[in-house]
């Protein structure tokens, strides 16, 4: 629906006869235009950027052993991550699209025609950028540093699980060096079928054990390797002697290949922000990092969200100081584009000076201001012009 739709092409003088009324229309029809368009860039961007991690947990995971549920737990607690990305990038995107069309449609034109400056046409923008900014804000916060530390415990998990190490049909696998593993099916109860054991480790000796059934069991802190119905063959590296032995039943003690990986390091991005922010020391004891990397993990995860409203803003104020042309956006575009290169420039600078000095942690927000005090320069440049053009046609 457009904007001339939505007031039955009235002339635009006219819609500001019934006072505030109509002027709050406008922002409801500018802020569903933005909020639709930003749910369609946030699913695009989302899905481009956890498909691109998805290849590559399937790569890892699915050679390892692991099962497609395991690859779908772990794309899932990916995606709050991706989040603190996608949002400034969908915010910047949709300002972008919409304005530009409303610019097509020659709908800021009437707007200004009626008496709109860019100062309150700003409005819609500013309060789409800055509910995108709490929402980013409750995801850097609270839930980015939760789904990070389940995905590290996850991925601990995972790497001590036995199933996903050993059990892999129809491979020739090494748990450990000189020895190789050999499963030719699995049943649905956890049976191994036509197992295959080489254990070189020894250089006197090389054992070779095979077996029709085989399953692993735990016993405390060690696993172990039950074979029935098999062969042991032995090898005497000096002599060459060959010497076989049948057996019903033999355990093997595979703890050594089933090593058990346990991390407790704690990471600065697993931790709580309100720990971050109520006991630093504790903090920096627990992960072995200095004040300035603390605060700056901190200051990040209150400063990321910002982009989001400095996205919008950034992206109207800059396309609104052209002219009504339809195809003379590009410059305006670029122009924004440059401001955002110029950001995060700032924002590489600020880091450093921040580590060297965790004193100067105002420095973290700099590049935000620049964002700002660039919106505001186009706004009154686009108010200039618009005033200096009544002037002319008066």
């Amino acid at each position: 629906m457009s904007f001339h739709k939505l007031f039955n092409n009235i002339d635009p003088r006219e819609l500001f006869i019934d006072g505030i009324l109509s002027v709050q229309k406008l922002d409801q029809y500018i802020f569903k235009q933005l909020s639709l368009i930003f749910v369609f860039f946030l699913f695009v961007f989302t899905l481009v950027f956890w498909i691109n991690r998805a290849i590559d947990l399937f790569d890892r995971l699915i050679s390892d052993g692991h099962s497609s549920s395991i690859l779908f737990q772990f794309a899932l607690l990916s995606l709050p991550s991706i989040t603190t990305f996608v949002f400034p990038l969908a915010c910047f995107a949709t300002v972008i699209f919409v304005t530009n069309r409303l610019k097509n449609d020659s709908e800021l034109v009437i707007l200004q025609s009626a008496g709109l400056s860019s100062w309150r046409m700003i409005k819609p923008y500013f309060i789409f950028g800055f509910l995108c900014m709490l929402i980013l804000g409750f995801f850097t916060t609270f839930v980015v540093p939760k789904a990070a530390k389940m995905l590290h415990e996850k991925q601990l998990e995972l790497d001590s699980s036995v199933s996903a190490r050993l059990l892999k049909e129809g491979k020739f696998i090494h748990p450990l060096k000189g020895v190789t593993f050999y499963i030719k099916g699995i049943e649905n109860d956890g049976t191994l079928l036509n197992v295959f054991l080489h254990d070189r480790r020894n250089k006197d000796e090389f054992i070779t054990y095979t077996a029709t059934r085989a399953f692993l069991a735990r016993d405390e802190n060690k696993t172990f390797l039950y074979m029935e119905n098999g062969l042991i063959q032995t090898i005497g590296n000096s002599n060459k002697d060959l010497s076989t032995t049948e057996f019903k039943s033999v355990a093997i003690d595979l703890s050594d290949a089933i090593e058990k990986r346990e991390n407790n390091s704690a990471y600065l991005s697993h931790v709580s922000t309100w720990l971050l922010i109520k006991n630093r020391q504790q903090v920096a004891v627990a992960t072995e990092t200095s004040q300035g990397s603390i605060g700056l993990e901190l200051h990040n995860r209150f400063h990321r969200p910002m982009f989001c409203l400095v996205a919008a803003i950034l992206g109207f104020s800059c396309l609104l100081i052209g002219n009504y042309n339809r195809f003379e956006f590009g410059k305006q575009i670029a122009l924004a584009l440059s401001i955002i290169v110029l950001i995060k420039i700032t924002e590489s600078y600020t880091i450093k000076l921040f580590l060297q000095n965790f004193l100067l942690w105002p420095l973290i927000y700099l590049p935000s201001l620049v964002g700002v005090i660039s919106s505001i320069l186009f706004l009154n440049i686009s108010a200039s012009k618009y005033r200096l053009k009544q002037r002319v046609h008066l």
